[in-house]
């Protein structure tokens, strides 16, 4: 098991991520990094976008908007995507 010290702009954090508060701010990086070193998550998303070239991130984009055009991509409110996050991170 690793420790590693951080730190955190409060100012940034607020502004970027107004739902978590700093007091909880710890646990919800702990569960991030948890679900990013569990076998169950998907490779891809454990890869920093970072990671792919240009091609492919081009690639992926293009897929993404032919699903869009093709009506088969499913969309979410804010409400829905904040909702998921704050049940998923206990926030």
């Amino acid at each position: 098991m690793c420790t590693f010290n951080i730190s955190v702009d409060e100012g940034k954090l607020a502004s970027n991520y107004p739902g978590v508060a700093k007091e909880r701010f710890g646990q919800w990086l702990q569960k991030w990094v948890d679900d990013i070193m569990s076998g169950d998550a998907p490779v891809a998303s454990r890869v920093s976008p970072n990671a792919h070239t240009y091609e492919e991130m081009k690639a992926a984009i293009c897929e993404r908007i032919d699903r869009i055009e093709a009506g088969k991509a499913t969309f979410y409110t804010n409400d829905e995507v904040f909702s998921s996050i704050r049940e998923r991170y206990g926030l």
